[in-house]
């Protein structure tokens, strides 16, 4: 996985919307290329992250999508399930994401 610490945070990020937000754009970042088949057909992007507008209201929404995998004990082991997702990658988080 890649590392984080509470310091990599930039000060403006103070809310869970934020947080949201910063985590996937800096996980999309990170892993751009990395894709998983999540059924049956062709593999799907793992991370991904998008600003698009809404015609009808004319505003812009983000929009973020990632798929983890989880260990096979997810269900019984009694963690939370944040505990149980593996490793998609070990990239360092980007120096842009980081606090200043």
């Amino acid at each position: 996985m890649s590392a984080f610490s509470p310091s990599n945070l930039p000060e403006t990020v103070d809310t869970l919307e934020k947080l949201m937000v910063w985590c996937g754009a800096a996980f999309h970042k990170i892993n751009r290329t990395a894709t998983s088949v999540e059924g049956t057909g062709s593999p799907s992007r793992v991370a991904q992250f998008g600003i698009y507008t809404v015609e009808a209201s004319n505003t812009d929404r983000v929009i973020m999508r990632q798929s983890l995998l989880l260990n096979s004990d997810y269900a019984i082991d009694n963690k939370p399930v944040w505990e149980n997702v593996q490793e998609t990658s070990t990239d360092a988080i980007p120096t842009e994401f980081l606090a200043s």
